[in-house]
């Protein structure tokens, strides 16, 4: 299907359109799996815990081994990969760390840190709020392509001019 220039500010009028609907969608999304994130963290105790092993077979995926500082909760690991090649392991051995422990199942225990708990919602938010920002500035271009094809209709300038 080939788009006319007379059919430009419509089609990118429906685009806009549909990047608004997609920008709530993702924002509500956002907003759903922040509570429902949230919901789980509350369910866990923030307690304090040392890590006391680091497991690393392959470069880039180690095993954090933490034990609580008081020895009241079982150790747990936890697995996280990096790039090896453009940063460190954040984890260090004998340093302490907040963690959301989750006394249900002790593997969905993670240590406390924003991007670590909340990155589905955040990227469905950023997402959201950045198609949010776009769908403005296309009705901006729409109206300024109408009003200068509504100037060449009024004044009778044309695109194109055949002579013999």
């Amino acid at each position: 299907m080939a788009v006319q220039r007379n059919n430009a500010p419509a089609v990118l009028k429906y685009v806009a359109i549909g990047l608004l609907c997609a920008s709530v969608v993702l924002v509500i999304l956002g907003v759903y799996f922040y509570q429902k994130e949230d919901d789980f963290l509350k369910q866990c105790r923030l307690i304090t815990c040392k890590v006391t092993g680091i497991e690393e077979k392959r470069l880039g995926k180690a095993y954090i081994e933490f034990t609580e500082v008081n020895g009241n909760y079982k150790p747990f690991k936890y697995y996280e990969e990096y790039d090896a090649s453009e940063s460190e392991l954040s984890f260090k051995e004998g340093e302490t760390y907040e963690i959301y422990y989750y006394a249900a199942d002790i593997s969905k225990s993670e240590p406390k840190n924003f991007f670590i708990n909340h990155i589905t919602s955040f990227v469905l938010l950023i997402i959201g709020f950045s198609f949010m920002l776009d769908a403005p500035i296309m009705f901006f271009v729409v109206a300024r392509t109408k009003k200068q094809q509504l100037a060449k209709q009024q004044f009778g300038i044309k695109d194109e001019v055949v002579s013999e």
